[in-house]
């Protein structure tokens, strides 16, 4: 049986954006999700988590998701149609991780993702664009914050700086 088996969505503009294009979501749920945030910090690799507020965020397609025991909010929606299909994505996963939680280690420690400027001292510094930012301190900045991944930036990958792609996932794994 699903953990979350009712939900309303109700759409709002971001208060610090007004007359934003973009919208933002408070998803109430029928389920209390605090025995599962753990389980969630367990198995996502890029989020932020706070047991004391019981709170974890992370990205989801593209959308900063935030998950509170009795209440998710979601980010960087077009419409209500897409509010709609984004918060039955999350349900869907928050419920497949309740279903697999026998297979998943919980973990209860704070977790913050790594500021840029530690990734950014273990990017190549070339600034050549290929990832698609202007500059490796952007492109830093985007991966600390969710928007990018380390395989955008080829150079990564190249033999020369595997150590380094390799403390910069050591970083996200913290």
């Amino acid at each position: 049986m699903a953990r979350i088996n009712d939900y309303t969505v109700t759409l709002f503009e971001p208060p610090c954006l007004p007359g934003s294009p973009r919208w933002s979501s408070i998803v109430t749920i029928d389920a209390d999700l605090s025995d599962l945030l753990p389980y969630l910090n367990g198995y996502l690799k890029k989020r932020f988590y706070d047991p004391n507020t019981h709170t974890i965020v992370f990205k989801m397609n593209g959308h900063g998701v935030a998950v509170r025991p009795r209440e998710i909010r979601i980010g960087n929606l077009i419409d209500r149609n897409d509010g709609e299909k984004v918060a039955r994505e999350v349900i869907d996963f928050i419920n497949e991780i309740d279903q697999r939680r026998d297979e998943i280690t919980p973990d209860d420690t704070r977790k913050e993702p790594p500021k840029a400027i530690e990734i950014f001292k273990l990017l190549p510094k070339t600034n050549c664009k290929k990832c698609g930012q202007l500059t490796c301190m952007a492109f830093a900045s985007a991966l600390a914050k969710g928007d990018a991944d380390m395989d955008e930036c080829p150079e990564l990958f190249e033999e020369k700086y595997r150590e380094n792609r390799e403390k910069i996932e050591a970083l996200f794994m913290g």
